[in-house]
């Protein structure tokens, strides 16, 4: 009953249209046949009048019908319009006229001039808001109600594909199948905020809430504070250096000196041969020693005092195949099928591979192939892998702590400066254990440089 009652009404407003006009002409017919009556005419004359009253409604009621139902016609069309999103449509601005029409006309085309700025600001904002989502480190991914990953950055998606082995990619999946169900789980909070490890990398998490179209969304924020961890580490060691180095320096070189000297001295010094025997070895004893630690200051010296790289586009398979080449068939290198560029500081990043590979040869069983290296890419990344069959890492906390060795003639600083110089240029370089089999795996994974840096690269080798 209700349906049948809303039905359009076009045609009935149209058909009281006509019923109106046909009430107005009315009167004026009624006087007419009135008149006739009174005069008795004829019929020719009858016939006549009503043909003049009759003949011309049909086309008055319609013109009356069209003027008054054209502009309406006209501002639910622009309406109509509007409510599907297209804002270019308008009625016609009338400037010499006034009236209801005119004012409808000019509120209409107001109204769809508001939200059509308003629409192009929005999809201005959002194009912004996409490019710097797009280029932030910040890993950004918005989570449906159903957990289900619905926007990830390409920040976000290298961290998930990391998580997973490189394995999987957030495209319309749960935050289960991705492994990052902490996210979600560590509060149900409007506002959270949360840490983890992953990879050896530490990660902040923020957690935040928004509705869009009557749905809950989270928004989730994951930003990797290991470089800022490792600079703020690395200042304060710095720091601890510069002292320890100029109070040490300050105090053995004179020991040393004096230690020589009275070496010397001793040698032709008129006293017993055992006594001078044992003088002789104490004042040898305290010159090597001092001389060792003078080397020893000298190495952290380098480290607190590495300069900044000078980066230029190399290829990375003959960098990384030369460098294992020094170290024999012990070492073995699986060459990727293509050849990333990347931006680097040759001379500093060689080091660090000599460093990383010298560790895992010295640690390995010494057999062919004991130490395997490889490159693999995954999107615009390059990850290096330098994997060892020794005993693997005992104390992962320390790995790159100064002064922290596990070697009995080593100084400690290897990985701290690998790993200075892996982040120098943009890069990561984590250590662990291997899952496969025992034995450690030292992972550097840098940017690859883009296209045209590659052009340029091979133009300058020509």
């Amino acid at each position: 009953m209700s349906s049948s009652r809303k039905k359009p009404s076009r045609l009935s407003y149209e058909a009281s249209i006509v019923l109106r006009a046909a009430l107005c002409a009315s009167p004026a017919a009624i006087i007419a046949v009135a008149l006739l009556l009174h005069l008795e005419a004829k019929w020719e004359l009858w016939v006549t009048c009503l043909t003049l009253i009759i003949l011309p409604f049909p086309f008055m009621a319609w013109s009356l019908q069209n003027w008054i139902t054209s502009p309406l016609r006209v501002a639910a069309n622009v309406i109509s319009s509007i409510r599907e999103g297209d804002f270019t449509l308008r009625s016609r601005r009338v400037t010499e006229a006034s009236g209801t029409i005119v004012e409808l006309y000019n509120e209409i085309n107001s109204i769809a001039a508001i939200l059509e700025k308003s629409r192009l600001t929005g999809i201005e904002t959002q194009k912004v808001i996409d490019k710097i989502s797009a280029n932030i480190d910040v890993a950004t991914l918005i989570v449906r109600p159903d957990r289900v990953v619905a926007q990830a950055n390409e920040a976000a998606r290298r961290l998930i594909s990391s998580i997973n082995q490189w394995e999987s990619t957030p495209d319309h999946k749960t935050v289960d199948e991705l492994n990052i169900a902490f996210v979600l789980d560590e509060s149900s909070q409007d506002f959270s905020r949360f840490s983890f490890i992953n990879d050896g990398r530490r990660f902040e998490g923020r957690r935040g809430i928004f509705i869009l179209d009557g749905e809950r969304f989270d928004l989730i924020l994951l930003t990797d504070i290991t470089r800022a961890a490792s600079e703020q580490e690395r200042d304060s060691w710095k720091r601890l250096l510069r002292v320890l180095g100029h109070e040490l320096n300050n105090s053995i070189a004179p020991i040393s000196s004096l230690a020589s000297t009275l070496s010397k001295i001793a040698k032709h010094a008129d006293i017993e041969t055992e006594t001078k025997t044992d003088i002789l070895e104490g004042l040898d004893t305290i010159t090597s020693r001092s001389n060792n630690i003078i080397r020893f200051m000298g190495d952290y010296t380098r480290l607190a005092k590495l300069p900044n790289p000078q980066t230029t586009s190399n290829e990375l398979v003959p960098l990384f195949q030369s460098a294992c080449q020094l170290f024999g068939e012990n070492v073995s290198f699986s060459e990727p099928e293509s050849n990333p560029t990347v931006s680097i500081d040759r001379a500093q990043f060689e080091q660090a591979l000599i460093n990383l590979l010298k560790n895992a040869t010295e640690a390995s069983s010494k057999k062919p192939g004991s130490v395997a290296c490889s490159i693999e890419i995954h999107n615009d990344l390059a990850i290096l892998t330098i994997a060892d069959d020794g005993p693997g890492i005992a104390n992962p906390d320390n790995l790159f702590v100064p002064f922290y060795t596990t070697k009995d003639k080593g100084s400690g600083i290897g990985l701290a400066l690998s790993k200075q110089i892996v982040e120098a240029v943009g890069g990561t370089l984590t250590l662990a254990n291997r899952e496969d089999q025992k034995g450690c795996r030292a992972t550097i994974q840098l940017d690859i440089a883009p296209q045209n840096e590659k052009s340029e690269s091979r133009n300058s080798s020509l």
